[in-house]
């Protein structure tokens, strides 16, 4: 709840969980309660902001001392301002006495914007928020209530042709050959991926063990982050020396809500990239020295295909 210094002001939405997806409306009421006797101001604003948030660093040197800085960077690309309210019929300003008031608000979303990435307040981030800003006289300050809400695009699979096998292979030094096939190249949350992999050992060296991890990155604008989703080591591939292996395989994606692939590029004064993508990644640990490899395959991770809702 914001407060000021004769107001306080609480925004609503008409569902429970605020979070939406690209096209979706965005809808709910603002409440304004007055607790002093009377509140003056020049206008009552009403804004959506997305902005993506990454830091930068540079080096200065002085008197032969070289500091690093770390510029902290925002970059707004999505910006809607409505009028709650304004003087009329020759009023300089708006005066509400002791009490409650109410506006309500809908908000269409476009259909192409970066999902929220991170905290609001930390680096990197892309955030969304609604503010509403009671604007009063140049010598007083203005009132402010701030609310974030989750947004996300669609990314329907479905409509994609992903359901062709995902073809990988790499080899290490000592001429072994990790190749196979995933059943499609893209997922949602709690499926399974599923595949085949072939192993070629002609000098029939020990595999000491094959683990599988699921990795998510994201980047923003210079700012890149990459962490392992989930893992797990391939039981049936542990201490194997045979030339030949054949092995199915499946790790399960958790059913958790996920940032789906997606890339995105735009701004209102300054242009910012967003970025984010997913591996499966094969970790070959092997006998010997410097023998260890790894195999990296690109997947497309989606979300549900959920229909927008009817209007209200």
């Amino acid at each position: 709840m914001g407060c000021g210094a004769s107001s306080n002001i609480v925004i609503n939405f008409d569902r429970t969980n605020p979070l939406f997806f690209g096209g979706e409306i965005v809808s709910g009421s603002v409440q304004l309660y007055v607790t002093d006797d009377k509140l003056e101001a020049d206008e009552i604003d009403f804004n959506l902001i997305g902005e993506a948030g990454y830091t930068r660093t540079y080096t200065t040197t002085e008197n032969g001392r070289t500091t690093t800085h770390t510029e902290h960077i925002n970059v707004p690309f999505l910006s809607t301002k409505y009028i709650f309210a304004r003087p009329t019929g020759g009023e300089k300003e708006l005066t509400y006495s002791q009490g409650q008031y109410s506006w309500p608000f809908q908000i269409q979303l476009p259909d192409y914007l970066p999902p929220t990435i991170g905290q609001p307040n930390n680096y990197p981030h892309v955030r969304y928020y609604l503010q509403v800003v009671i604007d009063k006289a140049w010598y007083k300050a203005n009132t402010r209530e701030n609310r974030y809400i989750t947004i996300s695009p669609r990314v329907n699979i479905l409509q994609q042709n992903y359901s062709m096998a995902n073809v990988f292979g790499n080899h290490n030094r000592k001429d072994i050959i990790l190749k196979g096939s995933l059943n499609k190249q893209a997922y949602l949350p709690g499926e399974m991926i599923q595949g085949i992999m072939e192993v070629d050992n002609p000098k029939e060296v020990l595999i000491k063990q094959i683990n599988v991890s699921m990795i998510e990155s994201y980047q923003i604008e210079f700012e890149a982050h990459t962490y392992t989703v989930t893992s797990c080591i391939i039981p049936e591939m542990m201490c194997r020396r045979e030339r030949q292996i054949v092995q199915p395989f499946g790790i399960m994606i958790p059913s958790r809500r996920l940032l789906p692939s997606y890339h995105y590029q735009g701004g209102l004064k300054a242009t910012v990239t967003v970025n984010i993508s997913y591996t499966l990644k094969f970790d070959v640990k092997v006998e010997g020295m410097f023998t260890d490899f790894d195999v990296s395959v690109p997947i497309t991770i989606g979300n549900e295909p959920m229909p927008y809702p009817p209007p209200q």
